[in-house]
């Protein structure tokens, strides 16, 4: 069976599913390439059950908090096949929700395992049988997995990726987290919360490395008060079996000797480009250890393929890879997109919340003569002391009269962060900034103040 459309969308993720409904109308004619479900690792894997679990996690949180809004004496039972069930009952919806648009939008999607043949074709192997696809243009965007550390006996019964650990049907004992990056500090606050007893080994001297240092001592800090033990500069060399139990060990960068029993191991070490199958030498598309080469357009070296979100290395994040598609799709059509992935907002669902967009203090040094920085904190917050989240603070960073980077650890930091994304990106002037009103009590008022602090 041959085939030609206008565009072939490799993946169903954010950065697949929704440049082929916008693509089919625009009046292309689109296919859209799956190897297993609609929706890629964010809705299926990511982002959508993980923040369903931490909501789970956060009314937890409020129950044991309850007191001090005068609910005492609270008696309840944890079901955590019901949490589970939410869960899948989440995913299961938004996917159909998906399902239905593509179906109305008439973009056709092949589930099968995709490969280039040559530069204008692709192989997709179904259970059934082998479909050629020819098309004018192609956009590569089949994310990422998980990445295993080769530590001596990380093959064992329950070291769990991320994406096993979701779809455990028991709460752990105890689980040791090995990563102490986004997705080990949001793993071990969510099951902390359930009632698992949680270690994290951290390779590097902080946790969640590449955000601003301030935020990383912080939550730390914040880590070890909810009573999780986190453990930096932690090479973990070995992971042994000995009874019932799993024994985590190795050296701190200075020697010192740890060692966990645990009842279940996450490796928490980050994602890696997927491009397995494509074939992608056969058409000399060029990559690297981080993933598929684009320039400003999402091109690769093959100016009809495209390549966007995860598979690119760039910035592992769904809404990176949609708007990626979204430029790559305006170049196709020959249409003018001014997006700036210099100015990327981020959120990490801990508890609290910690959310960031621009330079960090350590970057706007190497890129500026002269920055200023200041903080605000959530307890001199009106908002944040009704709500009893008085942890936390806004720490802003300046150069030139304008914003240039924004770092949030506090209650409902994701929200917050956004305003901050969009004066950075205006370039308005502190002043000007401070000269806009804020609604009262809001959490919004810290973001003001910290800017305020900064023209004093």
């Amino acid at each position: 069976m041959n085939l030609h459309k206008d565009l072939v969308v490799i993946g169903s993720g954010p950065g697949g599913y929704e440049v082929a409904l916008k693509a089919a109308s625009k009046g292309l004619d689109v296919i859209l390439v799956e190897k297993n479900v609609i929706g890629g690792t964010c809705l299926n894997h990511g982002c959508i059950p993980t923040k369903t679990l931490y909501k789970n996690a956060e009314v937890s949180q409020t129950l044991i908090d309850a007191e001090q809004f005068g609910f005492i004496d609270l008696n309840y039972v944890f079901d955590f096949k019901i949490v589970q069930k939410r869960k899948n009952d989440v995913i299961n919806k938004l996917r159909s929700n998906i399902e239905l648009m593509l179906k109305k939008a008439k973009v056709e999607i092949i589930y099968g395992i995709a490969s280039f043949k040559d530069e204008y074709t692709l192989k997709v192997e179904t259970e059934d049988d082998i479909k050629e696809i020819s098309a004018d243009y192609f956009i590569i965007a089949s994310g990422s997995v998980e990445k295993i550390l080769p530590i001596k006996g990380y093959n064992q019964e329950n070291v769990l990726t991320s994406k096993e650990l979701l779809d455990i049907t028991k709460v752990p004992d105890k689980l040791v987290i090995i990563g102490g990056g986004v997705i080990g500090v949001e793993m071990a606050t969510i099951y902390l919360a359930f009632g698992s007893k949680i270690t994290i080994y951290e390779y590097f001297d902080r946790v969640v490395p590449l955000m601003d240092k301030h935020i990383s001592s912080r939550l730390k800090m914040y880590l070890k008060k909810l009573g999780i033990k986190v453990v930096t500069d932690a090479l973990v060399e070995e992971i042994s079996k000995t009874n019932e139990e799993l024994i985590v060990s190795g050296k701190t960068k200075k020697g010192r000797e740890f060692s966990s029993t645990t009842e279940y191991v996450l490796m928490a070490t980050g994602r890696k480009a997927f491009i397995d199958n494509l074939n992608l030498d056969k058409i000399n598309i060029v990559y690297d250890n981080k993933g598929i080469v684009v320039n400003e357009y999402m091109q690769t070296s093959l100016e009809h393929i495209y390549a966007c979100g995860d598979v690119t290395g760039f910035n592992m994040l769904a809404h990176v890879a949609t708007f990626q598609s979204l430029k790559a799709l305006d170049h196709i059509l020959d249409k003018e997109n001014n997006t700036n992935f210099k100015v990327i907002p981020s959120c990490i669902f801990t508890f609290p919340e910690i959310a960031v967009v621009g330079l960090t203090e350590e970057q706007a040094k190497e890129e500026y003569k002269n920055i200023k920085t200041n903080k605000f904190m959530f307890r001199a917050n009106g908002k944040a002391l009704s709500m009893g989240k008085e942890d936390g603070f806004v720490k802003v960073v300046s150069a030139n009269n304008k914003l240039i980077g924004c770092h949030i650890i506090g209650v409902l930091a994701s929200t917050i962060i956004q305003e901050a994304a969009i004066l950075i990106e205006k370039q308005v002037a502190l002043k000007e900034i401070t000269e806009i009103i804020h609604a009262h009590p809001t959490l919004s008022e810290i973001l003001l103040e910290a800017i305020r602090g900064l023209i004093v």
